[in-house]
């Protein structure tokens, strides 16, 4: 089953289920990953793909990371502050299950000692390679399985 159709079947249970939550993430997952740019219909794609679904989730998953660490910074600043954090608890609760439900339709992410072998045996085949050029091995070869972040710290180390 293709990962678009897999998307909607659990969208379309989800509202059955009166899960608001997932059914709201997947329907705005569901609309961006299926937008054809005019960039993209001038080129003459007129399909949305596996490859284009499994990107849309995987920058719905950096995102909701990133909404993570911004809670876990207001938290702690209204709790120095002496204030009620319970809003941002909520909200905390929420972008954690967004995130759960997420991976599940994500690739199998490359651990670090993962990423960190596929670094050095391209490395190993490649000795006068920077870091540019193992980014772009990593991308080609393992697109949407890996912390961007952790692998360019690796390629520089």
């Amino acid at each position: 089953m293709a990962l678009l159709d897999e998307l909607k079947a659990d969208q379309l249970a989800a509202r059955k289920l009166n899960d608001r939550l997932k059914a709201d993430l997947l329907t705005t997952l569901i609309g961006e990953a299926t937008q054809i740019t005019t960039e993209e219909f001038k080129r003459g794609v007129t399909e949305v793909t596996d490859e284009k679904v499994a990107a849309t989730v995987a920058k719905f998953l950096k995102n909701t990371k990133l909404t993570l660490e911004n809670l876990a910074s207001e938290r702690a600043r209204l709790i120095e502050a002496g204030s009620d954090a319970s809003k941002v608890d909520q909200r905390t609760k929420a972008a954690e299950t967004e995130l759960a439900i997420l991976s599940s339709y994500g690739p199998k992410q490359m651990t670090e000692s993962e990423l960190r072998e596929a670094i050095n045996d391209f490395r190993a085949k490649n000795p006068d390679a920077n870091v540019g050029t193992i980014m772009a091995h990593l991308k080609t070869n393992f697109g949407g399985q890996y912390d961007g972040k952790a692998a360019s710290a690796l390629a520089r180390g």
